[in-house]
């Protein structure tokens, strides 16, 4: 089974449950990964631009010591050492200062930096009380900030413009050309890796997103929540602004078929949390609250 990505100049397939994500093996799995459901939510690309980025762009690394090892993994190693002496001393020799990680390719590296970042957040949450644990303080240069696609109700054929979504704004639900009515979230950013083509959804330096969205009411999908998505890749564009703005048109979040009727979604209030992984940095949180708009838009 396929599922079809609208993209500028008409319709791409792409196989049902790609892309993967490169394999990561925690120590102490606390939390499983967790995919959409179908029904639950489903996920839509759109790019404003065609223009391939050259060569893999915006190249950025995590905050380091000094010695190798970003400051993420050296305070996850702590915080195992305190949950569990005997995997911590393994971490300290893969993860730590002087581990292994650091000593092969940028690959292998990227894929350590992730799994001390995951880690440490679950570990954050499961052992509040240890505070080697704490998650809060990490560094990164990435910067990515949370829009809307706005489409043109009187032409379908125009390509959406990208919006920068306020904090309580309204965000309507859209009726897409094949019936289907959707939450159209859009993202930028900035000082991040980026691929050469950004449909190579199998490519280890894909950026991709952690995402959830509540509107009150309506938490019907997986994990008590409106919709939710699982390291899902996404293809950004450079942007021709002088900036370095590196720009996702949207992602769809599809309304569950568990709402019957979606005009109740309406005027409600909603919230999105958008967790944004790239290559070699820590995990870029965001998060923002918004009302759906009294009207669902035809387009």
């Amino acid at each position: 089974m396929n599922s079809l990505i609208p993209a500028r100049g008409g319709l791409k397939s792409r196989p049902a449950g790609a892309p993967g994500k490169r394999s990561l093996s925690p120590i102490l799995p606390l939390v499983a990964g967790i995919a959409c459901l179908a029904g639950a939510c489903e996920l839509r690309v759109h790019n404003e631009s065609e223009t391939a980025s050259g060569s893999d762009t915006s190249s950025t690394s995590a905050t380091t010591d000094g010695d190798g090892a970003p400051e993420v993994c050296l305070r996850y190693v702590a915080c195992l050492k305190e949950i569990d002496a005997e995997a911590g001393a393994e971490a300290e020799a893969t993860h730590g200062a002087n581990g292994s990680c650091w000593s092969g390719d940028e690959t292998a590296a990227a894929d350590c930096l992730a799994l001390c970042d995951a880690q440490l957040r679950n570990y954050a949450k499961a052992f509040p009380d240890v505070a080697a644990c704490e998650d809060e303080g990490i560094v990164s240069d990435v910067e990515f900030e949370i829009g809307q696609a706005v489409f043109d109700p009187v032409d379908p054929f125009l390509p959406p413009v990208y919006k920068s979504l306020e904090p309580g704004a309204t965000l309507p639900v859209v009726r897409g050309g094949q019936g289907l009515l959707m939450l159209p979230f859009g993202l930028r950013g900035k000082n991040f890796v980026i691929t050469e083509d950004p449909n190579d959804w199998d490519n280890p330096k894909m950026p991709r997103v952690d995402m959830w969205v509540d509107i009150d009411g309506h938490n019907v999908g997986f994990g008590g929540h409106f919709a939710r998505l699982n390291n899902y890749s996404v293809g950004f564009y450079p942007l021709d602004d002088g900036m370095g703005t590196l720009e996702h048109m949207y992602i769809a979040i599809i309304v569950p078929d568990a709402i019957a009727d979606p005009q109740t979604l309406t005027g409600q209030p909603g919230k999105v949390h958008i967790e944004l992984n790239t290559f070699g940095e820590p995990a870029s949180i965001q998060e923002l609250e918004f009302v759906v708009a009294p009207q669902i838009q035809e387009y």
